[in-house]
Order: structure tokens, then C-alpha cells, then sequence
């Protein structure tokens, strides 16, 4: 004997578009919140992409199954770019601190919604800014742009300039310069990597419902692979310890140019790791080391199979750890 499930009250249908715009979501962080080191920013992008989809429902006044082609083909936001500003580290956060994070989407194209996401724990704030594009599934597995039906494509007007982020994320795809001070001048490859790894991504943990590699992946895995491969190199500083709590990330930018199949394997490169010198010193006094005020690193995904490359990820870390 089998029981049918039963339909949700349209009331919890429709729960996540109807609620009110700009209302802060307040969470009180617990062990599910956390890493190692501190607040997950693998479980912070999460939310933040929540929040973002969230957003983009209520704009367009339907559920997220719901958003679809003329052809009533799904569609999906495809996260294109992402920039992360963190006021104080990651590390910084602690058990039972109360984070309240709010959304604010607009479309700027139309296909195209850009996010901004500021979520605050007591006076440090985090802002998160999304640059998605609706797509649809591929047969072989790919996303290609498409634009939402004409009832929907009405209600998606842009209004107002492109943000930033925009110009970067096509400049970052073309190979282009980049006018941006944290990414000056590009992020086109002038010599072999540093270093590199291969790492299959998990099914269980690094790809979302819909069968893709989800976005907040994309900087875990590279971080994961920065870790190995720093021990590998020997590049972290004196007194600095594990990686992943000698140092904690203030700044984070990703480009995304593609996904990656379920069980295909990633090449990880390690494309730059510049130190920098400690704030206000320009030349330490004799005898005396100072250690680096932080780290600023560029990871490059890559498809192994055919080489392509899917992400470029540029961190800027500070050292948190007891050091010298």
C-alpha cells in the first residue's frame, strides 16, 4: 500500500516569494554556521544565494518552479560573478553571535539579476554581491542564457545603471583588463602556476538539486586546494600554522565561466600568492622580521578533462593565527 504524499498548503507554497521586501532573516549561528575556523563562508554564500533566488521570486511574483522559458522550460540562476567584503574575518564570528541578513535584487539585463546582500553580526558588517543570469539545462548537461517567458519578462524591467560588477565579469570571461584595484591588471595567465592539484568535487556536498556545481563550491574547492598545495610549496609564513586557521578571508571575487559534470575532476592551479607587507611598514628595521599583514592568492579551476577553464577565484586572507 502506498500513501500519496500530500499538497503543501498554498499558504507554504508561496511563504518564500510573499515575504516582505528588505525584511532582514535573522539566524543565531550554531555548529551548522560554522567551520573550523569560524563562520562558514561555504554555508554564508548558501545563504546568501537564498536569499538572492528569494528575492528574485518575490520581483517576479511566482514560485522559483515557476520561472520558465515561452516554452515552459525551466529556468535557473546561474551565479556569473561574485564579491565578498567582510569588515572583520570570518574568524571572528562565534557560536550563538546572531547574524540578520537582507537582500536587495535588481535586474540590470534580461536575463540578468545583481544581488546585494549585507548581513551584520552586532557592528561588523558582510556584504555579498551576486551577479546571476537565468539559463536553462542543456542535454549534455550544460546551462545556456534564456530569457523568461513574455509574463515574466514584463515584471523585469532594469532600471537605473549596470553595477560594476557587470563590466568586470565580462571583462574577467573575455580575458580582458580588468579596471578594478583589487584585480588589476587581468586575470590572464602570463606563466606556468605556482602549483596544482586534481580533486573530484563531492555529489553529496558541492552540487545542488538541480544536478549542478553549486556556486558556493567553487571557493571551498579552492580553498581546499590552496591549503594542499601551500603546505606542498612551503609558502606560508613563519608561525602561521594550518591554513585554514592561521589565516581568514576579508575579500573574495569569483568569476564563473562554466560547470562541472557529475563525476569529473577538477585541476586546481595556484596562480599567484603575493604577501603583503604589514600596515604602515614599507621596510621592516634591521633584524627585526615583521610578519605580513595578509595574502592575496588567484586560483584557477579548471575542467581535467578537456582543460577549460570554469572559475578564477582571488582572495584576499589576513593572518589570524598566533604568529611570531
Amino acid at each position: 500500500m502506498s500513501v500519496a504524499a500530500l499538497p503543501a498548503p498554498a499558504a507554504l507554497r508561496d511563504a518564500r516569494h510573499d515575504q516582505a521586501p528588505g525584511c532582514p532573516r535573522r539566524i543565531r549561528i550554531g555548529m551548522p554556521h560554522m567551520d573550523a575556523a569560524g563562520l562558514s563562508e561555504n554555508w554564508l554564500l548558501r545563504h546568501c544565494g537564498d536569499l538572492h533566488w528569494e528575492g528574485i521570486t518575490r520581483r517576479l511574483g511566482v514560485a522559483s518552479h515557476e520561472i520558465r522559458t515561452e516554452a515552459r522550460q525551466r529556468l535557473y540562476p546561474t551565479v556569473i560573478a561574485l564579491r565578498g567584503r567582510y569588515q572583520a574575518p570570518l574568524v571572528a564570528v562565534r557560536e550563538n553571535d546572531v547574524l540578520s541578513a537582507a537582500v536587495e535584487v535588481s535586474p540590470c539585463g534580461g536575463a540578468c539579476a545583481h544581488g546585494q546582500i549585507t548581513a551584520c553580526v552586532g557592528d561588523r558588517r558582510f556584504t555579498i554581491e551576486l551577479l546571476t543570469t537565468f539559463a536553462q539545462r542543456q542535454e549534455d548537461g550544460g546551462l545556456r542564457m534564456a530569457l523568461p517567458a513574455a509574463r515574466l519578462a514584463s515584471r523585469w524591467t532594469p532600471i537605473g545603471p549596470a553595477p560594476a560588477l557587470v563590466s568586470l565579469a565580462k571583462a574577467a570571461r573575455r580575458g580582458e583588463p580588468l579596471d578594478d584595484v583589487f584585480l588589476a591588471p587581468s586575470l590572464t595567465v602570463s606563466g606556468p602556476p605556482l602549483g596544482e592539484t586534481t580533486l573530484e568535487p563531492s555529489p553529496y556536498a558541492d552540487y545542488n538539486g538541480a544536478g549542478l556545481l553549486y556556486f558556493a563550491s567553487y571557493p571551498t574547492i579552492a580553498d581546499t586546494a590552496e591549503r594542499q598545495l601551500v603546505r606542498r610549496l612551503g609558502l606560508a609564513p613563519a608561525g602561521v600554522g594550518d591554513w585554514a586557521l592561521g589565516t581568514s578571508a576579508v575579500k573574495r571575487d569569483v568569476f564563473f565561466y562554466g560547470n562541472l559534470p557529475l563525476g569529473e575532476t577538477l585541476t586546481v592551479e595556484l596562480l599567484a600568492f603575493d604577501l603583503e607587507p604589514p600596515a604602515g611598514v614599507l621596510e621592516p628595521p634591521a633584524g627585526v622580521p615583521e610578519p605580513p599583514a595578509g595574502v592575496k592568492t588567484r586560483v584557477r579551476l579548471r575542467r581535467q578533462q578537456d582543460g577549460t577553464a570554469i572559475a578564477d577565484v582571488v582572495t584576499r586572507r589576513v593572518f589570524v593565527g598566533q604568529r611570531p
